[in-house]
């Protein structure tokens, strides 16, 4: 039997829990999933788990005030990646963006961080996730925060952080899963010395959203490597991932 190809499907649906999707978009959706049948299990799974994920959305944000250079940032730190932004507003006067990548002669919405939580994080700008992280960590308003990038084949990878104030959440997306017996290890480099951060290990589909409880106002570099799950005191193999935060 085929496997059938789900990744459209799933990044329409995550653009759809964000209220992003136009006719156009929701046209898509449908003719994507009128081809795969009725009967398609994966569909009606992916269906039932976003529609899980609005609902507990709803519950598990406040709004706040957007800040006026969020929207500008946002499309700066995608264009420095190479990719294109359309800007669009939802119902409510909501400004929503949201990065499209070309990948096999056509464009893919980026898949979403933590069922589009970290999206609406970084995206949205003014509203405070909760419930939704591993790690815990109280909310977050990313309308204070600075965003990182970090550079590497492994994945998408970026840290939010208020700079002199404790806390930041590393989020990802399109992540390679480690070996079985391996984790992720987040470090913060401060005058070359590393400083352990957190462990953690994509979720299915690569996405992933961690909090570090940890003041990066000191830190010059982060890194992530490829650890035990015992989550070692020093790094022992190299970076796959660095960010650069000067």
């Amino acid at each position: 039997m085929t496997m059938r190809d789900h990744s459209a499907i799933e990044e329409l649906l995550s653009a759809e829990v964000l209220g992003g999707l136009d006719d156009r978009d929701r046209e898509a959706l449908y003719r994507e999933m009128g081809e795969h049948g009725p009967d398609c299990a994966e569909c009606r799974q992916l269906r039932d788990e976003y529609g899980e994920v609005a609902g507990r959305m709803a519950f598990a944000m406040d709004p706040a005030p957007i800040r006026p250079e969020l929207e500008e940032e946002t499309v700066e730190l995608a264009r420095m990646r190479g990719e294109a932004v359309p800007y669009r507003r939802v119902r409510g006067g909501r400004a929503g963006l949201w990065l499209v990548r070309r990948r096999h002669r056509r464009p893919h919405i980026l898949r979403p961080l933590v069922a589009a939580a970290a999206a609406v994080l970084l995206f949205f700008g003014g509203w405070a996730a909760r419930d939704l992280i591993e790690g815990g960590g109280p909310p977050f308003d990313v309308t204070t925060a600075r965003v990182v990038t970090f550079q590497g084949e492994a994945g998408d990878l970026a840290v939010a952080y208020r700079p002199g104030q404790t806390g930041a959440y590393v989020f990802g997306s399109n992540l390679q899963a480690p070996p079985s017996n391996r984790v992720y290890e987040v470090w913060m480099f401060q005058e070359g010395t590393p400083v352990r951060g957190a462990c953690f290990r994509p979720k299915p589909g690569g996405t992933s959203l961690t909090y570090l409880d940890a003041n990066l106002e000191t830190a010059q570099q982060m890194a992530v490597t490829v650890e035990s799950p015992s989550c070692p005191s020093a790094p022992t193999t190299q970076p796959i991932l660095t960010a650069d935060l000067t």
